[in-house]
């Protein structure tokens, strides 16, 4: 069931319908509560322009995929600083930025924001 349910909100996502994707991920996190299958529920609220949502999803989770994700919603509402220890926990300095090159690249836009506040 589990599977079948990831595939429907999958096969949405490639449709662009996204609504009916949410729809269908939030069944299966009702019904199947991992941290992976919260990810699939953050990444259709992000395609459809809800990052609150995914921001409140995923707070507090702790793989690095859900770190990136939640660091994405953190930079598309403006908490840079909150996006930027998403990606680079200050009690884990040794931890690698989630995603390798598009969490670098998120990073990046982090840093050039932060910058552009600071100093413009």
């Amino acid at each position: 069931m589990e599977t079948l349910l990831a595939e429907s909100v999958q096969n949405s996502l490639g449709q662009f319908m996204f609504h009916n994707a949410i729809f269908m991920c939030e069944r299966l996190c009702a019904e199947f509560p991992t941290e992976t299958n919260m990810q699939l529920l953050a990444g259709c609220y992000l395609h459809n322009q809800q990052a609150y949502a995914a921001y409140h999803l995923l707070k507090g989770t702790s793989m690095a995929q859900s770190r990136y994700l939640f660091a994405l919603s953190c930079f598309q509402m403006d908490l840079l600083t909150e996006a930027e220890t998403a990606l680079c926990p200050p009690n884990e300095p040794t931890a690698e930025v989630p995603n390798g090159a598009a969490g670098h690249y998120l990073l990046g836009l982090i840093y050039r924001f932060i910058f552009y506040i600071l100093f413009i």
